[in-house]
């Protein structure tokens, strides 16, 4: 079983090995963060019907927005999300350990965060059963 730190670190791995080009963030962003860059955090446990616990892990992808106009980067937020999903759909993990993770959301959040658009991820991850 892993707990919301090792999900954490696993699926941060996955997110390196997309290879979005984005600065990565564990938890939060750095103050002040003025690039493209990526975070992964957990939103906690959840306790579902078939498994004890179910780990929600969210991957927001943060895209700055044009200085001249405020528009979207619209092709480099399309190639991080895809690269991220493909890079969910594998994920590394200890051998003999239980884990299965999928993708439950993903979906753009506006401007969550001034001056970026953000698309958030939100993976589901199982590490024990019942």
């Amino acid at each position: 079983m892993a707990d919301e730190f090792d999900i954490i670190d696993l699926v941060f791995a996955a997110v390196e090995s997309a290879d979005t080009g984005l600065v990565l963030y564990k938890d939060y962003s750095a103050t002040g963060e003025k690039n493209d860059h990526i975070t992964v955090r957990t939103t906690g446990m959840e306790t579902k019907e078939y498994v004890n616990k179910a780990s929600v892990v969210n991957v927001n992808v943060f895209i700055r927005r044009r200085d001249n106009n405020g528009m979207a980067y619209r092709d480099v937020m399309r190639n991080a999300k895809r690269k991220l999903i493909t890079s969910f759909k594998s994920i590394s993990h200890p051998a003999g350990m239980y884990f299965r993770a999928k993708v439950v959301w993903a979906e753009p959040m506006g401007e969550a965060k001034a001056g970026f658009d953000c698309t958030n991820i939100r993976l589901e991850v199982i590490t024990e059963l019942n």
